[in-house]
């Protein structure tokens, strides 16, 4: 067997444990089919989105527009990739050892393996952009558009294997203090770079068109390589581009020789587990609030209503809390999914079960509602109290969705549950909406205060749902 198909098997390992550990299905070999299909799906449009920047930003080339098109890819390449190259990390090959291999058949087994991680992206985006640039703008800027893809790519691969690497041996799986508190800032930077790519997609035809003045700027990168790629030419720009090349290249084949070292394996040493009794609401609080500061994933759906917040609060306040109550379903349904994976077989009563997600939904919307009366705050536009008025609506919500859960079961993804996400998600949305809906109308026809009528239908709906639940449970 070839050194290169062995990597290929190592690879659909790391994709499995990658995948697996944001994905709990009732039938694991389903999830082995479909996981190399699932990966590559998602490297083709990663590489589809990165190879059409170029695109725009070569038909109107500014410094700015350059410069944030690299500092895109830096930025999209590491952190996309963090969850997968942590798999890499955590995997220690140590059955390699005991195959006919030599150490310099490991060692190149495991860099094949590394790289696939990244092929598809990598290659495109360094084929696309020297093509755009040449063909749009000139020979010179094609030149310097490879080169810069190049260094872009070279330093987000030796950044997020090393992030990666420090994750993985020092805080993931680390407990108390600080390394808390950096695990969930780990989680919300990944969580982030996510609605970042999404954001990029949405404004990408606009970047060329800001006029951003990056004078006196041109030794910084990724504007040094902007400038060239624009094609204005400096001495300045030239020497700090052909130094971060180099940064880039040493940092890469220093990547290249941690993965090639031989890996020697230790036991690692016990220590007590410390016991902390709590009570049983505030511990399915912390359970899940530990869960999310060690899956990118699930942290990112958690933190889903926070952002969409935030992103969409440069348009009406009504508007923005639909989004939010929207993202709001979603958390509910993964909540109740993921505690169903972990407490179906203990001792934990419906209503205690009941308690504790709605606890936590009700914090996560709450810190919702409020930055996104921030942003609109600091932009200027005026704002109203009714986004807390519809916390009994999200109350009644997780009711609901507690007691789908106890009658039907949901899954502790979307993806794998999408029948259960069908049948709570119309409930849902006329819980979520119909407080806020008629509170708008009873304002316009009637001039009454919409936050008041809006937190009493959502009081009624809650009523109304505490009886559901009393007559099928």
């Amino acid at each position: 067997m070839k050194l290169r198909d062995i990597s290929k098997i190592l690879y659909r390992e790391i994709l499995f444990k990658s995948v697996t550990e944001t994905t709990v299905r009732k039938k694991p070999e389903d999830l082995v089919k479909s996981v190399n299909s699932y990966m590559w799906l998602n490297k083709t449009a990663v590489a589809m989105v990165l190879s059409v920047i170029p695109l725009f930003i070569a038909l109107n080339p500014t410094t700015f527009a350059c410069s944030v098109f690299l500092a895109n890819l830096l930025f999209m390449f590491v952190f996309f990739f963090l969850q997968i190259v942590t798999s890499f990390v955590s995997n220690s090959f140590d059955y390699l050892h005991v195959l006919p291999l030599s150490q310099r058949d490991i060692s190149k087994i495991r860099m094949l393996t590394f790289l696939r991680i990244f092929d598809l992206p990598l290659f495109a985006v360094i084929l696309v952009s020297p093509l755009v640039f040449g063909f749009f703008v000139s020979p010179f800027s094609a030149f310097w558009a490879l080169l810069g893809v190049i260094t872009a790519e070279l330093l987000a691969v030796a950044i997020v294997f090393r992030l990666a690497r420090f994750f993985y041996s020092k805080i993931a799986y680390s407990t108390g203090g600080w390394k808390t508190l950096l695990r969930m800032f780990y989680m919300i930077a990944w969580s982030v770079s996510a609605f970042g790519f999404y954001i990029l997609v949405i404004f990408m035809m606009e970047i060329p068109n800001m006029n951003v003045d990056l004078k006196g700027w041109d030794f910084v990168f990724p504007v040094c390589l902007g400038c060239l790629m624009r094609g204005s030419f400096s001495y300045i720009a030239l020497i700090s581009s052909l130094t971060y090349l180099t940064i880039a290249v040493v940092l890469f084949n220093k990547t290249l020789s941690i993965i090639n070292e031989k890996v020697v394996v230790t036991m690692a040493k016990t220590k007590s587990i410390p016991i902390k009794p709590t009570h049983p609401i505030l511990g399915i609080l912390k359970k899940d609030l530990r869960l999310m500061s060690r899956s990118p994933a699930h942290a990112m759906l958690m933190l889903f209503p926070i952002i969409s917040g935030i992103v969409y609060a440069n348009v009406k306040l009504v508007l923005t809390l639909s989004m939010v109550l929207f993202a709001m379903v979603l958390v509910v349904f993964v909540a109740y999914g993921v505690e169903r994976e972990y407490t179906r077989i203990l001792p934990i009563d419906f209503w205690t079960l009941t308690a504790g997600k709605t606890l936590l939904s009700v914090l996560i919307y709450v810190i919702s509602v409020t930055c996104t009366l921030i942003v609109l705050t600091l932009r200027g536009v005026s704002i109203s109290p009714i986004g807390f008025a519809q916390i009994p609506s999200v109350v009644a919500m997780s009711v609901f969705v507690a007691l789908i859960a106890d009658k039907f079961g949901v899954k502790s993804d979307i993806y794998s549950g999408m029948s259960s996400l069908i049948l709570i998600l119309i409930p849902c949305l006329i819980l979520a909406y119909t407080p806020l809906g008629v509170g708008l109308i009873a304002n316009m026809l009637l001039n009454a205060d919409a936050t008041v009528i809006s937190f009493i239908v959502g009081i009624t709906e809650l009523f109304t749902i505490l009886v559901m639940v009393k007559i099928f449970r």
